[in-house]
């Protein structure tokens, strides 16, 4: 898939409906619906973001975020101090964005960019780029990783997370493939649709790969890896005695090691 196919694909998928809204049973916009995407990030789904991506750390410095979902790290990262720059090729996503620090951090007066990263003038250089479960659904991501390391200042970092292949998600994905479509369908198109809440016959790039693959395309791309993790491992995957378990506790934590849905980078130029 092309880069404006990819792009195209993804604003279909993400304009018609914000990536994570079904978390939310307010309204769309209102404070009450940022509150409760929130609390099902950061206290069920991924509470590790905070702690692993060390945003204590960004008090000062300028952070570009590739891919902004409905604004709920940008928030978080804003709190800490950072310099905060959005960019997404999703409208939709901007205006949650936008919306989500009205109601949050009325003060803050963020930049939000609409477009592709390679299409756009960003003008600026950065101490941070992060980025997500954004780079995976992206079909030129090498020449993304390529760009954010020329939007670096020579000591930033580049913190990033995508889909790990050795995963218990992705073998539920695969598992369900075979059993409720038989293979009727290509296994990506029903990994977008379950994961994404893509259409069948229009998926969106979901790249699902191990860590090597990754971190090769990282060390092609100009960078080495400081620091990885694997996480991603919730309290429903555990029968009976999951829900008693923290989210971002030993058990769960240690699984996440093994079975996560996420690798997580933190890179610097090379």
């Amino acid at each position: 898939m092309d880069a404006l196919l990819s792009n195209a694909r993804a604003r279909g998928t993400w304009e018609a409906k914000a990536v994570g809204q079904q978390r939310a049973v307010s309204s769309k916009g209102s404070a009450g619906y940022f509150e409760e995407i929130r609390a099902y990030r950061y206290g069920y789904e991924t509470p590790f973001i905070p702690r692993l991506f060390q945003f204590e750390k960004m008090n000062g410095k300028s952070v570009l975020e590739i891919g902004v979902g409905n604004g709920i790290d940008a928030v978080e990262m804003a709190r800490h101090g950072a310099k905060y720059t959005g960019l997404d090729v999703t409208a939709n996503h901007l205006e949650l964005t936008r919306q989500n620090f009205r109601h949050s951090l009325p003060e803050y007066d963020p930049r939000l960019i609409h477009g592709d990263l390679l299409e756009t003038e960003v003008n600026r250089r950065f101490d941070v780029v992060y980025s997500f479960g954004t780079l995976h659904h992206i079909a030129h991501e090498d020449s993304y990783l390529k760009k954010i390391r020329q939007l670096l200042t020579d000591d930033g970092t580049l913190l990033f997370s995508v889909y790990s292949k050795y995963s218990f998600f992705n073998a539920y994905l695969l598992a369900s493939w075979l059993i409720k479509h038989r293979c009727s369908v290509p296994l990506d198109h029903w990994r977008s649709h379950f994961a994404e809440a893509s259409p069948l016959e229009e998926p969106v790039v979901i790249k699902i790969r191990p860590k090597r693959k990754v971190t090769r395309l990282v060390e092609q791309s100009g960078f080495r890896v400081e620091s990885y993790f694997k996480r991603g491992f919730v309290q429903k995957y555990v029968p009976l005695v999951g829900k008693i378990l923290d989210p971002d506790g030993v058990t769960l934590n240690a699984l996440g090691r093994m079975l996560g849905w996420y690798h997580i980078f933190r890179c610097k130029k090379a």
